[in-house]
């Protein structure tokens, strides 16, 4: 082969091994940028820590230990499928406390603001046919705005869940769900949180179920 044939011939190749690192450059790119914008998975958890209202007394110790009843906040559609939300809840609840205590740890205390903060929650997103943290509208982290007019300070956290399920099955499908990710595992067995409150509302097909959890009690 002449000189100036075998210098062309090594130009060309240059050239082409050039553009394949730059289409391959390219490429990662654009795979990195849809890795990142990957929105989380919808039953991530919320965590916060809010500050403590300036004329709060010392909570070191816990009040209420004795589960308090919830009040119903949520519309009744019928009597049984009321009853059957209330025995739902109460079903999670449960299991949660028998995982907790597997672990070593205090069972999650119902109260009647947590209880009233979720329910609205689930009420909000079954009406308004979403599941989010945020306000569609307002992108308004709704549940930390609430707590805080109720009082609650320190580590919070909600957990919000969405299912097209039969309601005899859903409080098992959710636990299911909810212990098999990390994320909201680690905040169900926390033992910095005492305190909780459900909410469950939906339309008979598609289900919401909220929880919030508390570090202390106003």
């Amino acid at each position: 082969m002449r000189p100036r044939t075998l210098s062309i011939f090594l130009m060309m190749l240059l050239l082409l091994m050039g553009n394949a690192c730059q289409f391959t450059d390219q490429t990662f790119e654009e795979e990195q940028f849809t890795t990142q914008q990957t929105p989380d998975r919808p039953f991530r958890p919320l965590q916060a820590t809010l500050s403590a209202p300036q004329d709060s007394q010392s909570t070191d110790s816990l009040k209420g230990m004795g589960e308090e009843v919830p009040s119903t906040v949520r519309p009744t559609l019928t009597g049984d499928l009321d009853t059957a939300i209330s025995s739902t809840t109460d079903a999670i609840l449960l299991a949660i406390n028998v995982r907790r205590a597997l672990e070593g740890w205090p069972p999650l205390i119902r109260q009647i603001a947590l209880t009233e903060i979720a329910n609205n929650r689930a009420i909000d997103m079954a009406v308004h046919t979403y599941l989010s943290h945020e306000d569609p509208e307002t992108a308004e982290i709704l549940v930390e705005s609430m707590l805080i007019d109720r009082g609650y300070h320190g580590r919070v956290a909600e957990l919000v869940y969405a299912a097209n399920e039969p309601l005899d099955r859903l409080g098992e499908i959710a636990i299911d769900e909810w212990f098999d990710d990390p994320d909201t595992r680690s905040v169900l067995l926390n033992p910095g949180f005492h305190f909780v409150g459900i909410g469950m509302m939906g339309d008979g097909t598609t289900w919401k179920i909220v929880q919030v959890l508390a570090e202390h009690a106003p």
